[in-house]
């Protein structure tokens, strides 16, 4: 014999696998996409974040440089010892000559 549950369980099952399948490929679609979105938006923001902390510590290194150079020459011109600094700079923080140079230059009018 036939039951009730059994006539209720039956189409619910096909349902429910056929489901299944479109509900996986609908989750893999909105995984891919949810990727995508992070690698064209977050990726860059976190990049951004990365380069402002890096020329932040560029930055202090070049005040403690100057510092260094004005105390210890106190008597001869920053001009002088200028490309000392900017060499000390790419010595301690690796960073591109140009940059070096600017965050000294920035360090040394900050204080004039």
């Amino acid at each position: 014999m036939f039951s009730l549950t059994d006539a209720l369980f039956i189409p619910l099952s096909i349902f429910s696998t056929v489901g299944g399948w479109v509900l996986s490929g609908i989750g893999t679609l909105v995984t891919l996409i949810v990727a995508w979105l992070a690698k064209e938006y977050l990726l860059p923001l976190l990049s951004t974040e990365r380069r402002k902390k890096m020329a932040s510590y560029i930055l202090l290194i070049a005040d403690e440089v100057t510092d260094y150079f004005r105390l210890k020459y106190p008597e001869i011109k920053w001009t002088e010892w200028l490309d000392q600094a900017i060499e000390k700079i790419i010595e301690i923080t690796g960073a591109p000559k140009e940059v070096a140079a600017r965050a000294a230059q920035a360090a040394i009018a900050r204080k004039k």
